[in-house]
């Protein structure tokens, strides 16, 4: 447990958090911007054609998941200080975290999209996994 008041992973968390938080930002804002429109903007405030975030809780959401990665992949590095060890537990702590939100939507909001929920838990997969890379990465860079 004294790992994660360490010098080395707060430096590893203080790195990893940014870095998760512009590839969804990408992700959301470039990337997926017309297909989540499509599907959600009947959900969300719209403005100027646009999907309104609140971006307090927005960065907060995303500050607590690029944490929670961080933290479960540094565990799996405490036990096995492989490359593959990281991208293991990123890409299934990733898969875990976003299944619990798009499955969860999909039980209970009406019309929740099918597509969405199928390409934003392949989407959080795919961020655990570059989390264990970037992880993995700034442990060594950090840890040395």
């Amino acid at each position: 447990m004294d790992y994660f008041f360490s010098s080395t992973f707060l430096k590893v968390a203080a790195a990893a958090i940014p870095i998760f938080i512009v590839l969804d930002f990408l992700w959301l804002a470039v990337v997926g911007r017309g297909l989540y429109f499509r599907q959600l903007s009947y959900l969300a405030e719209v403005a100027d054609g646009r999907i309104v975030f609140n971006l307090p809780v927005g960065l907060l959401v995303q500050v607590i998941i690029g944490l929670g990665l961080t933290v479960f992949i540094s565990l799996g590095l405490l036990i096995d200080q492989s490359l593959g060890t990281a991208l293991g537990i990123g890409a299934f702590a990733g898969f875990v975290l976003y299944c619990t939100y798009d499955l969860t939507n999909l039980s209970y909001i009406k019309d929740y999209p099918l597509t969405i929920t199928v390409i934003d838990i392949a989407w959080g997969t795919i961020q655990g996994f570059l989390a264990g890379l970037y992880v993995f990465g700034l442990t060594r860079l950090f840890g040395s």
